[in-house]
């Protein structure tokens, strides 16, 4: 059975096929992620809003409250769920924000730090339509059931975009920052139809061709082009095709950068090791 999280069926998903299909199928990524300024920004206009009522977010919203961490788990999961070819495969993630309305109904809405547009909720239906879907199909992780929250009634971005800094003291300084807010509308039918397209993919077996308009198969490909036409035992060498060397080199590339952060990881950097090391020996001089 396949597990999505909602933030991957978008970008990830339409970016490129290849990478995708690799991170899925071997669980290997580049591992590149948009900057932690972007996750502060999300914190400070959570932190602001959260105490205040939804309708001062948007005149798109009716009334009603952000729901709090003791109504979520920090982590949500569908039940079993089936796509147009009865391929099972569940949905687990993060959401942003969910709202309860005082009349009927729940929001679910996403704070982006972006340039503002009014289509940009477009550009993430498909993780708002699963975060839809989790909450309406409810299921549960090893630490916590997933509350049943319907109807779910309203989705959409709220945009933040910084235009001046009005203010500054020593060491701060106040920012300015404009908002919009771009509702979606569900669309349960086309949500079905992706997530068969994503299960058709990973359902392959044979890892996608490159994607020229992807930067990290264009990295790959120019690297093998380093290797030269001479070389007999290259990408145009008689024993090997440029698919079959690019795709191993592909992976080997994530594979070692996995292994690195791996390796961090556990050895927390490293430098809380080597310096107990280095003052243990001082101490026998």
């Amino acid at each position: 059975m396949y597990i999505l999280a909602p933030s991957e069926l978008d970008y990830k998903a339409k970016k490129c096929k290849r990478c995708f299909y690799i991170h899925k199928k071997n669980r290997l990524s580049s591992g590149n992620f948009p900057p932690p300024v972007f996750s502060s920004f999300d914190v400070c206009q959570t932190k602001y809003f959260k105490s205040k009522n939804c309708s001062d977010l948007t005149d798109q919203l009716p009334k009603g409250r952000f729901m709090s961490s003791d109504e979520l788990p920090g982590k949500i999961s569908s039940a079993k769920m089936l796509d147009n070819k009865k391929r099972s495969f569940m949905l687990q993630g993060k959401p942003d924000i969910v709202i309860k309305f005082e009349k009927e109904g729940f929001g679910i809405i996403d704070f982006k730090t972006t340039n503002l547009k009014n289509t940009k909720s477009e550009s993430y239906k498909y993780q708002l339509e699963a975060y839809a879907q989790i909450f309406t199909n409810p299921g549960a992780t090893k630490t916590a059931k997933t509350p049943k929250l319907n109807p779910i009634t309203h989705m959409g971005i709220m945009q933040f975009y910084p235009t001046e800094i009005f203010e500054h003291r020593t060491n701060e300084c106040d920012l300015r920052m404009k908002t919009q807010y771009s509702p979606l509308k569900r669309d349960e039918k086309d949500f079905l139809n992706h997530i068969t397209t994503i299960i058709d993919l990973l359902e392959k077996n044979e890892v996608p061709e490159f994607n020229p308009s992807c930067n990290e198969c264009l990295f790959v490909m120019k690297q093998n082009q380093l290797d030269g036409p001479d070389d007999p035992e290259g990408p145009n060498g008689p024993s090997n095709t440029n698919s079959q060397i690019s795709n191993q080199l592909y992976t080997d590339v994530l594979f070692e950068t996995a292994k690195i952060k791996a390796f961090r990881k556990k050895n927390n950097g490293g430098g809380k090791k080597k310096r107990k090391k280095i003052e243990e020996l001082n101490k026998d001089k």
